[in-house]
């Protein structure tokens, strides 16, 4: 039997189950650890649960610190990129006075999209919590 797994997030998931929806905080996505994908962020978007890799590939920020935006992607919490999580595809590159400028921001949405979008890992919710399916 495979000894547990401790960590100091309270977010630890147990076997497959990941996280019980009334724990997640505003924003609706928080990071959990798992056993076999290492972190990865959690959350619920327009009615439904996802979980994607956890790191932005912008500049690397944690994407389960970031919030789900109102068109239902997941907002990096640095520059607010952002990501369709059902694909893992950068909808929209990063913002802001120097990484917002247009070229640049556009450049990083093909390079992340073509190479390295988030993965996505499919989910069920039960029992009022979402679980790796």
């Amino acid at each position: 039997m495979a000894p547990p797994v401790t960590s100091r997030n309270p977010f630890v998931a147990q076997g497959r189950r990941l996280i019980a929806i009334a724990d997640l905080p505003p924003g609706d996505v928080a990071e959990v650890e798992t056993e076999d994908h290492g972190t990865l962020a959690v959350g619920r978007s327009q009615g439904r649960a996802f979980a994607v890799s956890n790191v932005c590939r912008h500049q690397f920020a944690k994407m389960g610190r970031g919030k789900v935006a109102g068109d239902g992607c997941i907002e990096c919490p640095w520059h607010r990129a952002r990501y369709n999580v059902e694909t893992g595809q950068m909808t929209s590159g990063p913002k802001g006075k120097i990484f917002g400028f247009g070229p640049y921001s556009k450049a990083v949405q093909t390079v992340a999209n073509s190479a390295a979008p988030l993965k996505v890992f499919p989910v069920t919710e039960r029992n009022g919590a979402i679980w790796l399916t």
